[in-house]
């Protein structure tokens, strides 16, 4: 599959707005964190034209409390991703791209068919806030934004590999890993430092603490 990147427009952070409001509502009992990320929310960076939501919970007890409400609010449900991402429960917003009827639970068992019988126009990310991996997101976010010469180097690496005919996303997302993980680094070095997300700082030390015992 082919990966088709558009120039930016302020219509994305209008999309996000609109989402928002939509998650927000079928969630608003769990006090959500509700932030617009990925390269839609960037600025002045090409990207697919899909909106990357990150959703804080206060309380990671309260993920799979967010299934039925997202359902009714007319989410597609992507269960298949939860072994591999446990802190994780991943939702989309899908488009047909056959008569085949779009999937509600896309469960562990089921092959998924992203770019053939359907495609997302909105990924959201239910995680717990504060985390290392909300910190991780918001940081590679801002990190971007304010440096422009990395953003550059960014979408370069984008349009370079967009000539290549995918498998799927997830092997378009791997052709950008090393350069996503070299500057997610930098990226949450440097939100730490700001004075605002001191907050933030314990459970990124936490994390590195447990990762460093684990290898």
């Amino acid at each position: 599959m082919k990966i088709t990147l558009e120039p930016y427009t302020p219509a994305w952070k209008e999309q996000f707005q609109q989402q928002r409001s939509r998650i927000n509502q079928a969630i608003a009992p769990l006090n959500p964190v509700i932030e617009h990320i990925g390269s839609t929310a960037i600025g002045n960076l090409v990207a697919k034209p899909i909106i990357d939501i990150l959703v804080g919970l206060r309380d990671s007890h309260s993920l799979d409390a967010t299934i039925a409400p997202m359902l009714a609010a007319g989410y597609a449900y992507v269960e298949a991703f939860n072994q591999a991402m446990p802190y994780r429960r991943f939702y989309v917003q899908l488009k047909a791209l056959s008569d085949a009827e779009l999937p509600t639970i896309l469960k562990p068992d089921q092959p998924l068919a992203f770019g053939q019988d359907y495609l997302s126009t909105v990924n959201i990310h239910v995680i717990t806030y504060g985390t290392y991996h909300w910190v991780r997101h918001v940081a590679f976010r801002d990190y971007l934004i304010a440096h422009p010469e990395m953003r550059e180097a960014y979408q370069a690496l984008k349009q370079r590999i967009s000539a290549i005919d995918f498998e799927d996303l997830l092997d378009y997302n791997s052709h950008k890993e090393a350069f996503i993980l070299e500057v997610q680094a930098k990226a949450i070095a440097w939100f730490l430092e700001q004075p605002e997300n001191e907050i933030f700082r314990a459970a990124i030390a936490q994390h590195s603490s447990t990762s460093a015992s684990i290898s």
